[in-house]
């Protein structure tokens, strides 16, 4: 079981075990704290597997894979079903689950592109309220004017326990049928979705697990979308995901981040950043890192969560189109 001080943060990773139950699983998750040993994430025109083996207590890369998709099979979307070829998605899985051998794991994390949910920071006391059930429905009031859906068909991870200084809640919430729609193919092909992570999160967690203080910024760039978390320490204190054509173009995507970086030191109470870390599955990194200096006034750093699995890093395309997966599955290694 994971430490109180750490409980909190890891239980977000639990986005919405089972559909509709949100809460509740993440009270499981807590009390059952193994993680799945394969993940699948999904990009907006791509599906990859990373997949971990177990040889004692050590844990490390078994197999990495990635398959396109058909054009258009998946429209990332926070308010729709996300797929709209179902077949062709499923067809798609199965054959990247067979090729990084995973297709008879039983359970999997499934790392969804952060545009699907809306990641939110309350104070505590807007996330005020008696008891978890009282909690929720008090987090689900605040949320209902905040995403563009029914909140109360939304399944609602909550996290508290940020450092001393802070008072916010981290709150997701997830359309249940865009999440039913991932989590119906999985078990199609035969793989049970244990868990379920937004990409932008896990990397957080990869990219400034355990460091000292000072305040970082994640840049997480992937085709449609572009999402800056900023984090002290390693809470968020902002988490911003852009899509459409905010994200269209890197001059966008340059500009957003120089306006992150106002909004940091003007409302935000910010100076200078200790760190700023990228990954970006659209761009070369290298061109990512060049164009993101001038605006955060820091040189970026490329994410590569694979020395945590004990592996070097898949070639720099696969590396970063699968870190999401292999970020969410670092968390299994002792």
């Amino acid at each position: 079981m994971t430490s109180p001080a750490a409980a909190p943060r890891d239980a977000l990773h639990a986005l919405a075990r089972a559909t509709g139950r949100g809460r509740r699983s993440l009270r499981r998750y807590l009390l059952d704290p193994a993680l799945p040993m394969a993940a699948v994430e999904v990009r907006a025109r791509s599906l990859g597997v990373v997949r971990l083996a177990r040889d004692g207590r050590r844990v490390s890369l078994a197999a990495a894979a990635s398959l396109d998709l058909p054009p258009g099979a998946v429209r990332l979307s926070m308010t729709q079903p996300n797929l709209a070829d179902p077949r062709a998605f499923q067809e798609t899985l199965r054959s990247v689950l067979e090729r990084a051998g995973a297709l008879h794991v039983g359970r999997v994390a499934l790392v969804l592109p952060d545009p699907v949910a809306r990641v939110a920071l309350l104070s505590a006391a807007e996330a005020g309220g008696q008891g978890d059930k009282q909690r929720e429905e008090m987090i689900r009031f605040r949320l209902r004017k905040a995403v563009p859906f029914d909140i109360r068909e939304a399944g609602i991870a909550i996290a508290s326990g940020g450092p001393p200084a802070s008072d916010s809640v981290l709150v997701a919430a997830v359309y249940r049928p865009v999440l039913e729609g991932y989590e119906q193919a999985c078990r199609a092909v035969g793989v049970h979705p244990g868990l379920v992570e937004l990409s932008g999160l896990a990397l957080l967690r990869s990219a400034f697990d355990a460091l000292p203080a000072g305040d970082r910024l994640l840049v997480n760039w992937d085709e449609g979308y572009v999402t800056l978390l900023l984090a002290r320490g390693e809470w968020p204190i902002l988490v911003r995901t852009l899509a459409g054509e905010a994200a269209a173009s890197p001059a966008d995507v340059a500009r957003e981040a120089a306006n992150t970086l106002i909004y940091y030191r003007e409302r935000l109470g910010g100076k200078s950043l200790a760190q700023a870390v990228v990954r970006s599955a659209l761009l070369p990194p290298e061109q990512a890192v060049a164009l993101l200096e001038p605006p955060l006034e820091v040189r970026p750093e490329v994410l590569e969560p694979w020395p945590a699995l004990r592996a070097a890093a898949p070639g720099r395309a696969v590396s970063q189109a699968l870190a999401g997966a292999a970020a969410c599955l670092a968390r299994s290694r002792p």
